[in-house]
């Protein structure tokens, strides 16, 4: 606790240097946590690591107030911050949330030892950090900065940069007001969220699932609904016809379907390092 007070009021220090008021630094700060946490829920309950933040911070900032109530400063320090809390599909600072809590909720669940495990964690932090860095920075230097957009890799690094540009132009430009009917839609979208998990936990007939209704608004359904559709349909016809005993023992083959996924990522990650990309 004491721990995660230093560090917010750091990090609010850190925005108020850059010119923003405090409370307008809290906002900022809390906002990007929240977003850390609640993917990090996602992520643990449903394995859901694919999906996108339906509306981004900065949107979430001025529907209610509209641009004008913030200095030019804390626009620019708003969108400068977009490579923290951006689209959240697995390209920012969310998957270290999402990945430590789901690491713990395997250790409960197998009886790992959390202090071990958070030795672990901090560890690998600490050895992964600098070597991130060092293969940031030498592929910037290397292919250039504007080189990044061809190697999939432009979200994070001209291409952010030149949407945030491009937003803090049209709030310079065109300052809207308070966005009434998108402060209503956020309203209504938070009050069906709550609905719709009340009568998940309060019945358990109940078909409709929260995240459900959050996956449906964010980009990448579009790619996965597929794989989506098959592996429910799978688990219903186990389930329907087979019963628990059935659904137990075909659950090793599915962690083998999403093991071998992942093993041929990482395979063909590796010839297309040791062949400079030319595989």
């Amino acid at each position: 606790a004491i721990g995660f007070v230093v560090t917010f009021a750091g990090m609010v220090y850190f925005t108020w240097t850059a010119g923003c008021r405090v409370l307008v630094g809290v906002a900022i700060i809390a906002g990007i946590l929240g977003y850390y946490v609640v993917w990090a829920r996602l992520r643990a309950e449903t394995g859901l690591g694919f999906s996108m933040f339906p509306l981004e911070l900065e949107f979430v900032l001025n529907t209610p107030f509209g641009p004008s109530f913030y200095r030019l400063r804390e626009t620019v320090t708003i969108m400068s911050l977009r490579w923290t809390y951006g689209q959240g599909f697995g390209t920012i600072y969310e998957v270290i949330s999402g990945n430590a809590l789901e690491s713990y909720k395997i250790a409960a669940a197998s009886g790992i030892d959390t202090r071990r495990l958070t030795r672990a964690l901090i560890v690998g932090f600490l050895v992964t950090l600098p070597i991130g860095l060092f293969v940031i920075l030498t592929g910037i230097y290397h292919y250039g900065w504007f080189g990044l957009d061809g190697l999939q890799a432009g979200w994070l690094g001209p291409q952010s940069v030149g949407d945030g540009g491009r937003i803090i132009w049209r709030v310079l430009y065109h300052p809207p007001g308070s966005d009434v009917n998108g402060l209503i839609a956020m309203v209504f979208g938070a009050v069906l969220a709550v609905v719709l998990g009340i009568m998940r936990l309060r019945f358990w007939w109940w078909p409709f699932h929260p995240v459900g209704y959050m996956a449906a608004m964010c980009w990448g359904l579009n790619w996965n609904w597929m794989p989506f559709l098959v592996g429910w349909g799978c688990k219903v016809l186990v389930v329907r016809y087979g019963g628990l005993r059935l659904y137990r023992t075909t659950v090793p083959v599915a962690i083998g379907f999403i093991v071998g996924d992942l093993l041929n990522q990482g395979i063909w990650a590796l010839v297309a390092l040791w062949t400079a990309g030319r595989l």
